[in-house]
């Protein structure tokens, strides 16, 4: 096997893991956290934390992948996840489910940036995009299977999923320290170079003055009206349905056939995400490289966004939860057509040899978005339910608008470009 696709491979199965063990906890997260003591809101705070180290420590680490290469960075950061999973499982209190939750976001914050320069090393800016949206489908699988390995270690504790979340972590890194070939050569200058926190914060800073500014803050606001809608889901899933962790709810599943099943919280919503993970498989799995190739980058980021937005309008008229169901799985298709393209157009807007500084920039707005969106969407759910849902399709239809008024100003210059130009 060639040494680009042995390294896609490897990057791919490395993703399925390491997201299979955040699917496992899903579904038990609100509970577990609910009974520490954490309503919406603070809820929102605790996702909040772990995007706060993100949005900070994100470039750093980009940059020391650019320095060191992709495989040191990878590693620590996978590492760091599954520690992070141990220490929330070892939890008795809430402020050692925000340690848990700090510690992963510092150390989890090279994931991002270190994995997708190592596919823009690897890869020409033709093909970027739909490399990418494959690794977000094999990040699917691992949402696919998550939930269903969850339902089988719940009756042993609430907190035995995040053990094992934690062990399957950490037994990757291991994996892919043994068989990662590394993408990018370092030499002993590179070595030499010094990279530091103070750095980060420059980089974000000065970022938003280059070509790919717009599309930067444009991830920011993306992230933070889908963070809203995340952060809160599982409290609407469990209110609108009256789910409890133990007791049967009879929840209505077709509502206009009157068919409705008795079921717990943790069960009906490993059931749910299960779904939605293979919707979002076959999304980003297929129809990313298919929307790239026909419609280009931002094209395929506003039609993304479309979807999310009347996927968010659904959820809030759904009378069943088969309707719900299907209304967060077209969110689902939405957002897996919208990151997987800003990724592709910001790197291939950005030098060979800071993919890692600029991925890592981006990671810092995508966090920025999520630092935010999770406590303001909290405490929005717990004026009134319906208001972080109806919040965040607003600002997902302004930034599809936004996009527009980019493509509209980019075609415009050019063509003034083109008609200054002297004749030959």
């Amino acid at each position: 096997m060639e040494l680009k696709r042995q390294q896609i491979l490897i990057l791919a199965v490395a993703n399925v893991i390491f997201t299979l063990g955040f699917g496992i906890i899903i579904p038990v997260l609100p509970y577990y956290s609910r009974n520490l003591g954490a309503d919406a809101f603070i809820l929102g705070l605790l996702m909040a934390s772990f995007s706060l180290m993100q949005f900070i420590f994100a470039p750093y680490w980009g940059m020391l992948s650019d320095r060191i290469g992709r495989k040191p960075v990878l590693a620590i950061g996978l590492a760091g996840f599954g520690l992070s999973f141990i220490i929330f499982g070892l939890s008795t209190q809430l402020w050692m489910l925000f340690v848990s939750r700090i510690v992963g976001g510092i150390l989890s914050a090279g994931i991002f940036p270190a994995s997708f320069a190592l596919i823009a090393d690897i890869t020409e800016p033709g093909e970027r995009g739909k490399i990418m949206g494959w690794m977000g489908a094999a990040a699917g699988l691992g949402i696919i299977f998550g939930p269903a390995i969850c339902g089988v270690f719940v009756p042993f504790g609430m907190s035995v999923p995040f053990f094992v979340a934690g062990a399957i972590a950490l037994v990757t890194v291991v994996a892919l320290y043994a068989v990662m070939p590394e993408s990018r050569a370092v030499t002993i200058d590179m070595h030499a170079k010094k990279t530091s926190i103070a750095d980060s914060f420059k980089a974000i800073a000065t970022s938003l003055k280059t070509p790919i500014g717009v599309f930067l803050l444009l991830t920011m606001l993306i992230n933070f009206a889908l963070a809203c809608y995340e952060g809160t889901f599982s409290y609407f899933l469990m209110d609108r349905f009256h789910l409890t962790s133990e007791a049967l709810s009879s929840v209505p599943l077709l509502a206009f056939l009157d068919i409705s099943i008795d079921a717990t919280g943790p069960t009906l919503m490993a059931f749910l995400f299960t779904a939605m993970g293979i919707v979002m498989l076959f999304g980003q799995g297929i129809l990313v490289g298919m929307a790239l190739k026909r419609l280009k980058e931002e094209k395929t980021v506003i039609a993304g966004l479309l979807l999310s937005c009347a996927g968010l309008v659904a959820v809030l008229v759904a009378p069943d939860f088969v309707t719900l169901l299907l209304a967060a799985c077209v969110i689902g298709v939405g957002s897996g057509l919208v990151m997987p393209s800003l990724s592709s157009y910001i790197s291939g807007r950005t030098d060979k040899d800071t993919q890692g500084s600029a991925l890592g920039v981006m990671g810092s707005y995508n966090s920025l978005g999520r630092i935010v969106g999770p406590p303001v969407g909290g405490f929005a759910y717990d004026v009134n339910m319906i208001f972080p849902y109806i919040s965040s399709s607003i600002l997902l239809a302004l930034g599809a608008l936004s996009v527009v008024f980019i493509m509209r100003a980019s075609k415009k210059e050019e063509a003034e470009i083109i008609a200054v130009k002297p004749p030959v």
